[in-house]
């Protein structure tokens, strides 16, 4: 999606944060962000814990260190202009490190959008993943803790269940 005369300032920062995934850059992602930012992946089922600005800024370090490359590809974006909300059906395509080879995931993300200082800023990421792709990443990156960028399984110890059943807040989306 270019950026047009006619393209909305919500359609622009949702592109701007399609965009810093590429870059594989914690700072890049949270760039596009409010101070009062949230993160929550879905389903609950997964129990993963919501974020806040800081704490996503963290979990995007871990995440892209085990990619040398990863993009969000775009298959659907909707835009509802009376709740200031963007909503992207997405392919998530990268390669892990390690030779660990090619990863393809989908999600809905849903953001909502504040102005803060003169720019519009997401506000929060409701994220909707596969969840036996999310729940089988751990497992495949269970290789790299002993060699490659093993630094997303650092913090978790032989265990990485672990990282799927951390109780989170219940969710409740609403559009």
């Amino acid at each position: 999606m270019a950026a047009t005369q006619e393209t909305s300032p919500r359609l622009k920062r949702a592109q701007a944060l399609l965009d810093a995934y590429a870059q594989l850059s914690p700072d890049a992602l949270v760039a596009n962000f409010s101070s009062n930012f949230t993160h929550q992946i879905l389903p609950a089922s997964l129990m993963m814990p919501g974020r806040n600005r800081e704490e996503f800024a963290r979990h995007a370090s871990m995440i892209t260190s085990v990619f040398t490359k990863f993009a969000m590809e775009p298959q659907q974006i909707f835009e509802d202009h009376e709740k200031n909300v963007v909503v992207i059906y997405a392919k998530m395509v990268g390669e892990l490190a390690g030779d660990l080879g090619e990863w393809v995931n989908e999600c809905f993300m849903v953001l909502e959008m504040t102005e803060e200082n003169g720019e519009v800023k997401i506000e929060s990421i409701k994220e909707f993943v596969d969840s036996a792709r999310a729940k089988a990443l751990p497992e495949k990156l269970k290789v790299l803790k002993d060699g490659g960028k093993g630094d997303f399984l650092r913090d978790v110890g032989p265990d990485t269940s672990s990282l799927s059943v951390r109780p989170g807040p219940h969710v409740t989306m609403q559009l």
